[in-house]
Formats: structure tokens, C-alpha cells, sequence
């Protein structure tokens, strides 16, 4: 799975994307195109890079860091013109153009990084002899153009026809012949280096997308995950920075969640408005940028690695496919279930299964989900509004509406009966208080 995939999740993916400061576009569509990491040595790796980068931010001077950055706006995309490289073909004036303006970028990059310390952070393929083949007189200026040193005889015949205007029809086609012929001789010489230009162009793109990386955590507060030993996760003040960003507009504050969980399936409960929706978007964006070698939203973390990353939230219908919310959302969950019966390390974040057919069978649904995941290698984490008789799942509660305000924390619980406050949020949302009134006398005297 690429990172391309999971953009759309609403856990919250995009935002990050776009919170990025990539100075290139071609550092995006490369970041976009990467595979989700599944390997604890390679996700351990990415972040030691990333480690490095964020030391380079915090002591270069501001001069330095803006330079390099500046640079990195020059990276553009010319995969293409590589492609027909590799493949022998004739490059014209823009494709010899893109190869040498990359192979001036990338020296100068590694030159600015080298001067930091920075040699063997990524490695940067040399591409000296790229540049003298396309630079023959030495002026390292990111231009093209068949230079007349090149071919002695495009030089004389480029004289004649300065001198001779009045044959300048019949001289441009022979001066046309030669510089196809020096195209083609340069091209000759640039194809032996096509993988290194590649290597460049990528190494590059990983620069841009690693400074942004480590920039984003300082500006977030984002953390360095560690690596669970022990197939468990555990986070320590984790937030959403989408939701944290979107309350401090209202001069709101966004209440960090501490939360831990395993193998065993977890069951989160709590009143409407009690924030699990948000714990399991925050959960599922986590283990995405965890296994894509992003800072982590929390204070500290221990994440355990997942092969697969399933999160079933919403109302997923579909007039296109004929769906019903409630189709829809056990087409999802039964993704989960077939994927359980694999050897994957599977983590799944389910939101209020069965919410939307009636009480009896949708309590009966969640009960057996539950069963179901007991003895497989999935890690569940479920919210849900029924009472559910747990079993061996650990039982998770939003404390809930206390003194006029709502906390947040989630607390452990015996069991998994659902807390019973919509009426006491619904009067701190100033609903209609005879309204209100006789709800509760029917609580009190249901008959």
C-alpha cells in the first residue's frame, strides 16, 4: 500500500500531507508514491534519518537552512526524460536541459549538506562528468545550448553565417544536420549514467521530503515513536492536530488522550460528544504516519508494526453501488473479519458498529465480533453505544460530563455498559428544558 492510498482517510492523513513545507512538487507525488514501511529494522532506520535532519534544523543558521531550501525548489520532475534516456533515445534541448540543471541541483545540495556534516545523511550519486559532458566551457550555469564547442564544424558553419546572411537558409540546415548530431552524441555519452540521474533526482526528493518532516515536528510538538517489542502501543498525551488546530480557532483547547492497547481486543464507551470518534481517528493517523516515517502527535509513543490497517468509520453509503449505510459498513467490517483468518498483524478501528439497525441485533453483531477477534492476531479497538458483555476484551470509558464541562480521559472499567448522559449534555447545549423535563420523567417512571 502507497502512501497515495490512505490520503482520503478521514483519520486525517491529507492534513498532515498538506501541513508539509515540501519546496517541490515532484518531493510530493515522490512522498505519495512511497510503500507503507511493515519491517521494524526499516521503520527504525526512517527515523534515525529523521533524527539527523532535525539536529541539521536546530543547528545550521537560518541562512544556511533557507539556501538549501531554496535549492530544493529547482527539483522538478523529469522522469520521462530519464525514461528516454534509459532507452536510448535522441534528448532534445529541454530534456538535455533537465539533465544538466538536475546534475548542478544535486551537486550543490550536496555540497551545502557536506559543508554541515551532512555527507552520509543520504547519499547524492556524483554527477561531475554529467556536467562536463552538457558544460563544456566550464560556466556551471543551469542553461542548454549546443555550444560551439561541441562540434568545430557547427563553430566555422555558425561564422559563415553571421558573415554570409544572405545564405542563411541554405547554412541553417547544415548547421541543423550537425546539432542533431551533437544531440545524439551527447545522449550517447549520458546513457551509461541514467540510473545515477535517477538516484539523484530521488535523493533529492527524500531531502525536501525529510526537512519538511522534521520541521513539522518541531512546529507540531510531534514525537520520535518508539518500536514495540511486545505486539503492544502506548501513548502518552496523543492529540489530533487537525481537531487540536480547529479548536484553537475557537479558542478552544484540545485535551490530550492517554491510551495503551495489544492484542486483545479494546472496547471504548462513552456518551455522544465524548471524543471516541476522535481517539480512533487519532489511533488509525498515528499508525499511518508511524509506518510512513512521520512525527508522532503525542507526547511519547510505543507503537507496535501492522501489516494491514483497517479503520471502519461513518456512513459509507452509496447510491452508486446500491449500498445502504448499514450495507455499507458490514461490507467494511467484513474485510476485517476475512483478513483476521490470515497470519497478518492486523490492527482495527472500528466506530460504533451496527449503530444503524435496531438495538438487539446490533448488540448481538458487536458481541460476536468481539468473540470472533478473541483468538486472532488482530489488534481491536472498538467504540460502541451498547451495552456489551465484554468477555476477554479490555473495557475503556470516557469519563465523561463532569461540572458543566466534559473530560475526556478514558478510564478503566469493569465492564461494558454504555454511561446514560445524553440529557445532562443536551442541557449544556441549552436544548429545550420542557422538552428535557419530560424526557427524564420517563426515565424515572417508564410506565
Amino acid at each position: 500500500m502507497q502512501l497515495k492510498n490512505v490520503i482520503d482517510s478521514p483519520c486525517g492523513v491529507r492534513y498532515m500531507l498538506d501541513e508539509l513545507e515540501l519546496q517541490s512538487g515532484y518531493a510530493r507525488r515522490w512522498l505519495l508514491d512511497r510503500p507503507m514501511m511493515t519491517s521494524a529494522a526499516e521503520i527504525a532506520a526512517a527515523y534515525s534519518l529523521l533524527r539527523q535532519f532535525d539536529d541539521f534544523i536546530a543547528r545550521v543558521d537560518a541562512t544556511h537552512l533557507n539556501t538549501l531550501r531554496f535549492r530544493l525548489q529547482g527539483l522538478k520532475d523529469i522522469r520521462t526524460t530519464i525514461q528516454n534516456l534509459r532507452q536510448r533515445a535522441t534528448l532534445d534541448d529541454i530534456e538535455l536541459f533537465e539533465v544538466k540543471h538536475l546534475a548542478i541541483l544535486s551537486t550543490d545540495v550536496a555540497r551545502l549538506l557536506n559543508e554541515q556534516g551532512m555527507a552520509n545523511a543520504v547519499e547524492i550519486p556524483a554527477l561531475d562528468k554529467v556536467i562536463t559532458i552538457l558544460d563544456p566551457d566550464g560556466m556551471k550555469i543551469a542553461t542548454f545550448y549546443v555550444y560551439d564547442a561541441y562540434c568545430a564544424e557547427l563553430r566555422d558553419l555558425r561564422a559563415q553565417m553571421r558573415q554570409h546572411p544572405e545564405q542563411q537558409e541554405d547554412l541553417l540546415l547544415q548547421a541543423n544536420e550537425l546539432e542533431l548530431g551533437v544531440r545524439q552524441d551527447l545522449s550517447h555519452q549520458l546513457h551509461p549514467f541514467a540510473d545515477a540521474i535517477e538516484q539523484a533526482q530521488v535523493a533529492l526528493a527524500r531531502i525536501d521530503v525529510l526537512l519538511a518532516q522534521a520541521n513539522q515536528c518541531r512546529k507540531m510538538g510531534l514525537c520520535y515513536p518508539t518500536i514495540s517489542t511486545d505486539a503492544t502501543t502506548h501513548y502518552h498525551a496523543m492529540f489530533h492536530p487537525q481537531v487540536r488546530a480547529a479548536l484553537a480557532n475557537v479558542k478552544r483547547t484540545f485535551q490530550p488522550v492517554d491510551i495503551a492497547f495489544g492484542m486483545n481486543s479494546t472496547l471504548i464507551t462513552g456518551a455522544n460528544m465524548g471524543g471516541k470518534t476522535v481517539v480512533l481517528k487519532t489511533l488509525t493517523l498515528c499508525q499511518y504516519l508511524f509506518q510512513f516515517g512521520f512525527g508522532i502527535p503525542a507526547h511519547d509513543a510505543t507503537i507496535a508494526v501492522k501489516d494491514e490497517i483497517y479503520f471502519c468509520i461513518g456512513d459509507d453509503q452509496s447510491v452508486e453501488r446500491g449500498l445502504s449505510s448499514f450495507a455499507a459498513e458490514m461490507k467494511s467490517i467484513d474485510r476485517v473479519v476475512q483478513a483476521s483468518r490470515s497470519d497478518l498483524r492486523i490492527l482495527a478501528l472500528i466506530d460504533e458498529p451496527a449503530r444503524t439497525t435496531n438495538p438487539t441485533e446490533g448488540t448481538a453483531l458487536v458481541t460476536a465480533l468481539l468473540r470472533l477477534m478473541e483468538d486472532r492476531p488482530v489488534s481491536l479497538v472498538m467504540t460502541t453505544h451498547y451495552d456489551i458483555d465484554p468477555g476477554d476484551a479490555r473495557c475503556l470509558r470516557v469519563k465523561g460530563f463532569e461540572n458543566g464541562t466534559m473530560d475526556y480521559t478514558l478510564v478503566e472499567v469493569e465492564d461494558g455498559e454504555a454511561p446514560h448522559e445524553a440529557l445532562n449534555i443536551a442541557q449544556s447545549l441549552g436544548i429545550d428544558p420542557e422538552w428535557l423535563a419530560y424526557a427524564r420523567s420517563l426515565l424515572n417512571h417508564p410506565d
